[in-house]
């Protein structure tokens, strides 16, 4: 009986080298094209927003104050159990940090209008020597509203050193005096649009 060889389909080594060059290739091309900014700024607002539920879960939880400082410095959210009811932020007291994503400012950058005019930012309220801050009293209400404005660093740019076809990243974050619950806007080059 002879010997029948099966011949089984496939690619040849050369086949798969070269799919993959072409792959690398267009990856090169259109990688330097995506904008990872935006999820950027998202991920900063959506931040802002579970640490300030958290910090009202705390506040009525265990019966006092919780600040929410914004060291914008070093780029983190620090949540302070106010158990002397102070409404300073102390070393003594616990604390939870929160790191916000590298290259996000709290700034709201030239050319972009205000949330609903609202003129209030960042650095209003309670000032703290690392930056500004939110109070969240005990029954789950802010001391204030405010509107917290988060961008890139390459959206602070002035207008002339940024590409005709960018739209800045920019998102608000408001936060309601009465219920402390938050919501964020992205700002679309011309508006602002609430975010789902």
């Amino acid at each position: 009986m002879p010997h029948v060889r099966s011949h089984r389909p496939g690619f040849s080594m050369i086949e798969i080298l070269l799919v993959i060059a072409i792959i690398g290739v267009t990856a090169t091309l259109v990688l330097p094209r995506v904008r990872f900014d935006n999820s950027r700024v998202d991920t900063a607002a959506r931040t802002i927003d579970l640490v300030i539920m958290a910090a009202q879960r705390d506040a009525v939880s265990r019966q006092h104050n919780v600040l929410v400082v914004f060291d914008t410095a070093g780029g983190i959210l620090r949540t302070v159990w106010d158990a002397n009811q102070n409404q300073s932020a102390e070393d003594t007291e616990r604390e939870r940090l929160t790191p916000l994503p590298e290259q996000i400012e709290v700034a709201r950058p030239p050319g972009v209008s205000a949330l609903a005019g609202d003129s209030t930012s960042a650095l209003a309220g309670v000032p703290d020597d690392r930056g500004p801050m939110l109070l969240v009293q005990r029954s789950g209400s802010t001391d204030r509203a405010a509107t917290f404005y988060l961008t890139t660093t390459r959206s602070m740019l002035p207008d002339s050193m940024l590409p005709d076809e960018t739209v800045r990243e920019v998102r608000a974050v408001q936060v309601s005096r009465a219920t402390g619950r938050s919501a964020w806007y992205t700002w679309t080059g011309s508006q602002w649009k609430r975010a789902p």
